[in-house]
């Protein structure tokens, strides 16, 4: 081996010049960041922005300016040879060689270019002129599989009132760079890739701009990224980029499998096998006549869909083939399809972030009061407050996490950083999702303790297994308050910006730049969150049973400032691992939930799931011990059960078995002491 180093030396040729290029990969509509390893939000500094993130140039540089020079973390070759240490220009040059002095101007050049030092990577076009600018660094992972990311953050443009989010990473082990799109207000037109020196640099596109793809989302969900990779690209490979199936299908049912492949080599692809396998069965489908060009994708439908034949989870695996393709690693993609025994009804859950002092959040109140009237039980509106008094900080801090600014809101946080103005469009997106299980609620409210007891029920229609997760959350209307601290800032004012907005009980035109607290009745405000912001763990168990019931029961004392006759209680159901919800339940006023909860002088009683499938559960709330008896009647009077018990003062629960009962309408009669009750009961 040393022999073959002094040759090259003896030749003038440096070690490592063989790989002395790059090649670019797209990954257009990502919709994550490469490698998965950074999950942190894309805010501000001061403003959101984890605290692990180190500044390392702060703004506003009129001029442009250089950081600090910063060690690289972990061993890292740029163009096959090592570095150890980097600066970046406020001009958006990250920089190996940090000797340069001369500072790359503000805006988009072609690369290559001679103001830019050698052995830099470069995202041209963007400037730290603000206040709010900031370079800052974070290294995600451990070694030997770590990422160092170098963002550009809240940056701006030559185009007054723009923001823009960027960054360049580096990878340990592959020694691939990165340059990440990630959050903008306005489209950004910049020029990027790695330039070798003044005469070689390789582009992240053929025409060396790109047009920013990611909107506001503070997350990664929005994000694009190009990967430039050493070495030379094969002529041959594909990328298995994305795949989709219905989930959730009441057996007996099929589910389509679709998916996009991504044109990774130099040659532009053909033909390929798309791939998936089920049961031990593969089912092969192949793309002829194919014309996808080198770093275009292709879209997909598999012409064999899956049977699903019985309610459980069907683990699929599906991958492309494509021939003489050297690199297998990022062929194949998992997923799976649940068969249902029953088509649960699918609610959705909005959680609109807002705050007193938001001007522009009346536009909110409109449009969440809109929903919920024209869609009534199907869209659960939730008013999650920020810095005033109606804050719930649990319920602040989570929603935060998902938007980028207020008002906005999620939607059953699948679809996030949503304008109130889209949550009618999102809502019939989200309203056709398939829900695994039915959710019910029950509570009991004692109102010389103002404690109350809420059991949230899950009924699930398939076999499954993974984190699932079950809370509740209290919301209160016609919230008013003294101060100003409820007075509601209004930007639509004629005293403001002068901008139509009716709805809510206001003509926000024609009211005052801050409405006062007299006039203000705030409506489904999250009073508090129990479970977590994202449910409780355990609550239920990782392996799920076809046509079982979980139930998890929460308890809590409300203030006295709370009218609990303006109360309602949901009950949510989360995917824990995806961060979605998949179903919620809201229950009448007067935090008396469940389909029905009612009250004699002597007992009350409520029934949940309703409807149900397999299962029922009766909750007896006796003030005192006593006999009582219970019966069901279907809708031609008939009894189908009657059953006699000796309770015990406090809460009784009673599981009513209704799967050998017909689909349809019953009544459950419960008699204690001469005082009855009745509730309706829906069968499926």
């Amino acid at each position: 081996m040393k022999k073959i180093y002094a040759l090259l030396a003896a030749l003038g040729l440096t070690v490592g010049a063989a790989q002395a290029q790059y090649y670019s990969v797209p990954y257009v509509g990502a919709n994550t960041n490469p490698g998965g390893l950074n999950a942190d939000t894309e805010y501000p500094v001061g403003g959101g922005l984890d605290v692990s993130w180190a500044s390392i140039q702060a703004g506003a540089a009129g001029t442009p300016a250089w950081s600090t020079t910063n060690p690289i973390p972990f061993t890292f070759l740029f163009n096959g040879s090592p570095v150890t240490d980097f600066k970046v220009s406020t001009s958006g040059i990250l920089t190996f060689t940090t000797s340069a002095t001369t500072i790359p101007a503000y805006g988009a050049v072609t690369l290559p270019n001679a103001g830019i030092p050698d052995k830099s990577v470069c995202i041209t076009g963007i400037r730290g002129t603000g206040t709010n600018d900031n370079i800052v660094i974070k290294t995600f992972g451990t070694s030997p599989n770590q990422q160092l990311w170098v963002m550009f953050s809240s940056y701006s443009t030559a185009t007054a009132n723009v923001y823009t989010y960027w960054s360049i990473v580096l990878e340990e082990g592959t020694n691939n760079i990165y340059i990440v799109d990630q959050r903008h207000n306005a489209t950004v037109t910049v020029s990027a890739g790695v330039q070798i020196d003044a005469t070689t640099a390789t582009k992240a596109t053929a025409t060396n701009t790109i047009s920013s793809q990611a909107g506001v989302d503070p997350t990664s969900a929005d994000n694009t990224y190009y990967q430039f990779i050493q070495g030379t690209q094969a002529a041959n490979a594909v990328k298995l980029k994305t795949i989709a199936a219905d989930q959730y299908i009441v057996v007996p049912g099929t589910s389509t499998v679709t998916g996009s492949i991504q044109n990774v080599g130099a040659s532009a692809i053909t033909s390929a096998d798309i791939k998936y396998e089920v049961g031990g069965t593969t089912y092969t489908q192949t793309l002829s006549g194919l014309n996808v060009a080198s770093g275009a994708s292709y879209n997909f439908t598999h012409n064999t869909p899956i049977n699903v034949a019985n309610p459980v989870m069907y683990p699929v695996k599906v991958w492309v083939d494509l021939a003489n393709d050297p690199d297998h690693t990022d062929d194949t993609l998992s997923t799976f399809v649940s068969g249902l025994t029953f088509l649960p009804t699918k609610r959705v859950l909005i959680e609109e972030a807002t705050g007193t002092w938001c001007g522009w959040c009346p536009r909110g109140a409109v449009y969440t009061e809109q929903i919920d009237t024209v869609h009534l039980d199907q869209a659960i509106v939730v008013a999650v407050h920020n810095a005033d008094p109606m804050t719930n900080a649990i319920y602040d801090a989570g929603i935060g996490t998902l938007i980028g600014g207020y008002p906005s809101g999620c939607v059953d946080r699948k679809s996030n950083d949503v304008d109130p103005t889209n949550f009618e469009t999102t809502f019939s997106q989200r309203i056709n999702d398939v829900s695994p299980a039915d959710v019910g609620v029950s509570a009991f409210f004692n109102s010389s303790t103002r404690q109350v007891d809420v059991t949230v029920s899950a009924t699930f229609a398939a076999d499954l297994s993974g984190d699932y997760r079950l809370n509740c959350i209290l919301v209160e209307d016609d919230v008013t308050g003294t101060g100003t601290t409820y007075n509601q800032t209004n930007y639509y004012s004629s005293a403001s910006q002068n901008i139509a907005l009716t709805g809510a009980g206001h003509n926000w035109q024609t009211e005052p730049a801050s409405v006062p607290a007299a006039s203000m009745h705030y409506n489904f405000v999250g009073r508090d969150i129990l479970g977590g912001f994202d449910g409780e763990v355990g609550s239920i168990p990782a392996t799920i049973s076809a046509n079982s019931t979980y139930n998890y029961s929460f308890s809590t004392t409300i203030p006295t400032t709370w009218d609990a006759s303006q109360m309602r209680v949901i009950g949510v159901l989360h995917n824990a691992t995806t961060g979605n919800i998949l179903n919620v339940f809201r229950g009448s006023y007067g935090i008396t939930t469940s389909v029905q909860q009612i009250e004699a002088d002597n007992f009350s009683m409520s029934l949940y799931p309703n409807p149900a499938m397999s299962s029922s559960q009766l909750e007896i709330n006796l003030k005192r011990s006593g006999n009582y008896t219970v019966d069901m009647f279907d809708i031609l009077g008939q009894n189908v059960m009657s059953r006699n018990f000796n309770g015990a003062a406090g809460k009784n629960n009673i599981t009513l078995n209704v799967s050998d009962l017909h689909s349809g309408m019953y009544l459950v009669r419960v008699n204690v002491g001469g005082s009855v009750l009745t509730s309706r009961l829906m069968v499926k």
